[in-house]
């Protein structure tokens, strides 16, 4: 009897101690989206938050929302370039990110803000595209 008990309170330790590892791995990693410049910075985090999202945690959520963040924070890069290709595909996958987040967090606010900021960014190369097509 003794060994079970040791048993269970040793799994649930164990339980316990991956949840926190993986909530740590991935603030550590939500902590260097606010120092990302450059596209390949942005490239490398959404790759980082594309492999935590595999993992079966129950905070799976969140990298798919940081994925979608990034994503929105590369396209907000992109649109204050010159070069403004891939701008279009790049919301796109943000907002699918973000609905595969609020899938699992329908009631979070932090997703619907996001949701809507992604929606509000699409606004804004729809209204340059027409600009662009009336000065030809």
């Amino acid at each position: 009897m003794k060994k079970f008990l040791l048993t269970v309170c040793f799994a649930l330790g164990a339980l316990t101690y991956a949840q926190s590892a993986y909530e740590t791995t991935l603030n550590e990693k939500a902590k260097k989206i606010s120092t990302a410049k450059t596209m390949a910075d942005y490239d490398k985090l959404f790759k980082e938050f594309s492999e935590l999202k595999k993992a079966q945690d129950p905070y799976k959520w969140k990298a798919y929302y940081y994925s979608g963040l990034v994503l929105y924070n590369k396209a907000e890069l992109i649109l204050k370039s010159t070069k403004r290709t891939d701008v279009e595909n790049v919301n796109a996958l943000a907002e699918k990110y973000v609905l595969g987040s609020l899938a699992a967090q329908p009631n979070d606010k932090e997703n619907n803000d996001l949701l809507n900021l992604i929606k509000e960014q699409r606004t804004k190369f729809g209204t340059d595209k027409t600009m662009q097509t009336s000065k030809k």
